[in-house]
This record gives structure tokens, sequence and C-alpha cells, in this order.
């Protein structure tokens, strides 16, 4: 039973989410010149060249609330050569540990030479079955709160700690790509549409459903990854933790990023292994992929991870942590059939490496 309540910590009990953020008809953000990348690389950026490899926890004041940010510089950052950002993001109720239990990012980021952030979000309250559950979440719908109380300004906060990144260190600003698991997934869908041209590729893994269609999605290539026995967060949507709710399947999720890219709008099905299937869309823009990875008979969670994880230090975070019994969840249900034969962090970080914004 402890490691279905370690698993509920990453829960999404979240209504449908406009990832539009208020950003229909934006304009495009791209992304800096070559020229500032230079002069941030070893040619007189703010700490670029003195910044230490290693984990740092930042502290940032942003509306009115103060964020905790986990930044990991790779063994191989110099200052010179611009490295790739990741931006990894926790689900609801969950935190920087956990996040960083689940993906393994901290250390796989690292060797692959990405500067790996993790915020914390902050807490907020989510009606759930006539109850309230309180803890971190990332405000996916600015535009309707629907009840949720605590609400803070997640995508200028996420926003600023982009730029900060590209402003202070030596980053290449055409490779910067977003994850996220569960309420954490939805919120890189919800940057694929507010951040227009900024994002290189996102990866929500057991939440990309979450956010409604963008009311202007451009192109941006994704991975996603999500269980078809998935309690939480139907595959077949229409719900989140037993709250009847209009969120589309995962299947049309993902597609409405394929329409965006420019691709056919019927994906090729291959089964990789006995439980789990690859969605490929054929025919998207160049430079462009959208990819679903299906875990048959898969509950609430990050694919590959009983290949890596201390299961003793999941337990350990899990202490004391209950998800209200208001939520209606069956515990023992979350996790699933909990594939190993692909790990969600490998298959992203490759996808990664394939995709970089076409600078023109």
């Amino acid at each position: 039973m402890r490691w279905a309540k370690a698993l509920v910590l990453l829960v999404s009990v979240l209504p449908a989410a406009c990832s539009g953020g208020g950003s229909g008809g934006a304009a495009e953000e791209a992304p800096p010149t070559t020229a500032a990348t230079a002069r941030r690389c070893g040619g007189g950026g703010a700490g670029a060249g003195t910044v230490e490899p290693g984990t740092e926890r930042l502290r940032i004041e942003h509306d009115g609330a103060r964020r905790e940010v986990e930044r990991v510089i790779p063994p191989s950052y110099d200052g010179k050569q611009p490295r790739p950002v990741i931006l990894n993001l926790h689900g609801f109720t969950s935190s920087i540990e956990q996040q960083n239990l689940f993906s393994g990012l901290p250390e796989k980021a690292a060797a692959r030479g990405y500067v790996l952030l993790t915020p914390q979000a902050a807490d907020a309250t989510i009606p759930v079955n006539g109850s309230e559950v309180t803890g971190p979440y990332w405000n996916i719908r600015p535009d309707e709160s629907a009840g949720i109380t605590g609400l803070h300004d997640d995508i200028g906060f996420l926003r600023g700690l982009l730029d900060s990144t590209v402003d202070d260190l030596c980053v290449d600003p055409a490779r910067i790509y977003v994850t996220g698991n569960s309420n954490g997934a939805g919120m890189a869908a919800v940057l694929a549409c507010a951040l227009p041209g900024r994002l290189a590729a996102i990866a929500p893994v057991s939440g990309v459903n979450l956010a409604a269609p963008c009311r202007d999605l451009r192109a941006v290539s994704v991975v996603a990854f999500h269980g078809d026995a998935d309690p939480l967060v139907p595959y077949e949507g229409g719900s989140a933790s037993n709250e009847k709710l209009d969120n589309p399947s995962v299947p049309d999720a993902v597609g409405s990023f394929a329409s965006a890219a420019g691709c056919a709008p019927e994906a090729r099905s291959e089964a990789l292994f006995d439980d789990v299937t690859l969605r490929r869309w054929p025919g998207c823009r160049p430079g462009f992929d959208v990819a679903l990875y299906t875990v048959l008979g898969g509950g609430h969670t990050w694919p590959g991870m009983l290949a890596y994880v201390d299961v003793a230090r999941l337990q350990e975070l899990a202490q004391g942590m209950d998800l209200p019994a208001a939520a209606g969840v069956d515990l023992g249900a979350i996790a699933g059939h909990m594939t190993t034969n692909v790990e969600a962090t490998e298959v992203m970080l490759d996808f990664f490496d394939a995709h970089r914004l076409d600078r023109g």
C-alpha cells in the first residue's frame, strides 16, 4: 500500500484545462540570435563562464509567492559551448524530490549534457467530489478557475525562469524542452501554446489530455506517454480522478499537436512489445515529429521507472501523505501495469537529442 500511496502523490485531480493560457493569437517567440548566444558563451554573459557544474537550489519570488527551483548543471558545462535545457514539472501534490525520483532526469539528463530545471509549484486548493484537496499545483487554466483557489501565474513564472536561464547561462535557446508528469504534463502542453516558437519539443507523461485544445496551437514536436488503463487521467478522456469533465482522449489530444505540425490526420500504429504500442503521425512539416507511446493496461505511472527507481526512497517520501478519501480513488489500482520494456526518460532524451528549433 505504501507504493500506491507514493504514486498517489503524483495524481492530478484537475478539470479540463485551457492550454491557451490567454495566449491565443500571441506572436511567436523566436529564440535569441546566434550572436546573442555567442555574447553569453565565453564573451561577457552574466555568470555564463563562472557557474560550476553541480546541483543548486534557487529561490525565486514571483506573483507573491516564493518558489524553489532545483538547477542541475551538467559536468560538460564550461560556459563556452551552449548546452540544451530541460524543464521538468512534477504532478499535483508532488514535489521536486518525487519528480526527480520518478524521472531519473538529474542523472540521465546531466550525462547527456542538459541543464535541468525542476521547479516547485505553489499550493492551490482543488474541489474533488464535494470536498477539497490542497497541494502544489500548476495553474493550467488561468482563464477559468472552476472553483480552484490559491492560483498563481505559473505561465509567467516558468517563462521568466527560462528567460533568466537563457540570459545567465551559456545555453542554446533553440534547444529548450519541457517534460512533466500528470498535472505537470498538462502544464507542458500549456507551455507549448503559451510560448509559441520557443520550445523545440515537449514530452508529457500521464496527462497530455488534461490541457484542452489550444486556441492557436503552433507546430512543436511531441512525444507523449500514457497508460490506457489510467484510473486518474483516463485514456479516453472525459474525466480526471472521478470528476466528470470534458477532457479529450489521449490520442485526440496528441492528434491536435500533429495537426498543428502539418502531419497526416491518421497515425500509424506499431506494436513495439506485448504491452506497448507506438503511434506516429506521418507527413509532418520538416523538422517536426509527433508520437504517442501507449502502455497497454498501464496505470498512472512513469513508464520504465522500475528499472531505476529507489523504492525505499519512494516509500520514505510517501510517509504520512495520503490522498483524502474524498478523491474516491482506489489506491491499489493507481499503478496498474508498469512496463519495463520502454523507459520514458530514455525515449524522451533520444527525442530531444534529435529535435531543435529551425532558426532559419
